[in-house]
């Protein structure tokens, strides 16, 4: 159920107790505009919905886009990341008092309103969740810049002017992006413990130069006391080469990650913002298979570039995938 609040009128600040379930670095800079994007989310907390009361209604002071620009300013001094969302115009309605003292439906539209977002949370998973803390300790929080500047509609059991926030998605993600942001436990449990794992990329684009996959491994015998110590079976061998090749390529100045799933480790180079850095193009020079002579035939084939390395095992030849791929780094926000 949520909280509609309706903006009418400035208020007086007033001070908050309690454990706040705050995230670091939070920025918070009065009358900056902090707008919703996809980049946010994919799981946060709906807090409120603004709207604005028909003409005949209102009283001088802040409008919704403004009160909720405030309650997202609040927020963020607490250490909440929090974000303004314009959504469609509807149809509402309202009950006054007319001057015969009679209760009067009236219906208008609402011209505007303004929800506000709060956390950037890739799961809601456990009761401990920062998603769940921060949607109760919300739940009971009395915002300064609300007190006498609004009228909301109180539900039983929800006495204050945030008691109705849920979790929500992003309402900007369609439901194969929320899928796709959200973090699997397992494939952070893949990767934790990992030098150089893509989940550390600073970036928002990579480019995967090369894939180890678990069924090129043969394993000889029925014992599997060997297996994956990540519980991929058969992964063992193409996680400890994809590390192998990562190193070998920071050992040649290129930022250089791993990152293994269920079914495969890759390789990959750059730390791109844009899909127009120049540096792109660097990369696919650099690892695109390339036209060249057979010293035997003497015609021309299209060649994957290969690195010599040695580990444990002894000497092997990585062969780069033919065709980078630039992919968005797992998780970002």
């Amino acid at each position: 159920m949520r909280v509609r609040i309706i903006c009418m009128f400035f208020a007086a600040l007033i001070s908050v107790a309690g454990a706040i379930p705050t995230q670091a670095g939070i920025e918070a800079v009065k009358g900056k505009k902090y707008t919703l994007t996809k980049q946010h989310g994919p799981w946060m907390v709906m807090v409120a919905v603004f709207s604005e009361l028909p003409e005949e209604l209102r009283s001088e002071g802040m409008n919704s886009e403004q009160a909720a620009d405030e309650l997202v300013y609040e927020l963020r001094t607490k250490g909440i990341p929090a974000y303004t969302y314009r959504r469609e115009q509807k149809l509402e309605s309202i009950d006054t008092t007319n001057r015969l003292n009679q209760v009067e439906k009236r219906q208008y539209k609402l011209d505007t309103e303004i929800c506000v977002l709060a956390g950037n949370y890739s799961s809601i998973e456990g009761e401990n969740s920062l998603g769940k803390r921060t949607l109760e300790w919300l739940k009971d929080y009395k915002p300064a810049c609300l007190k006498n500047t609004a009228v909301y509609r109180p539900t039983p059991g929800q006495p204050g002017p945030l008691g109705g926030a849920f979790l929500s998605v992003n309402p900007m993600l369609n439901p194969e992006e929320v899928k796709r942001r959200q973090r699997d436990p397992e494939i952070i449990r893949f990767n934790s413990n990992t030098e150089f794992s893509l989940l550390d990329n600073p970036g928002k684009y990579t480019i995967v130069v090369a894939s180890f996959y678990g069924n090129s491994v043969t394993q000889i015998g029925g014992d599997d006391s060997g297996a994956d110590k990540l519980g991929r079976c058969g992964l063992d061998l193409a996680e400890i080469q994809a590390w192998q090749v990562m190193k070998a390529l920071r050992e040649r100045g290129m930022d250089a990650y791993v990152f293994h799933d269920r079914k495969k480790s890759i390789v990959t180079v750059g730390e791109f913002n844009s899909t127009n850095d120049p540096g792109v193009q660097t990369v696919y020079k650099t690892f695109t298979a390339q036209w060249k002579t057979d010293p035997v035939t003497g015609q021309p084939q299209l060649l994957a570039e290969s690195l010599p390395l040695s580990g444990e095992n002894g000497q092997w030849l990585c062969t780069f995938d033919p065709k980078p791929t630039m992919i968005e780094v797992p998780y970002k926000h």
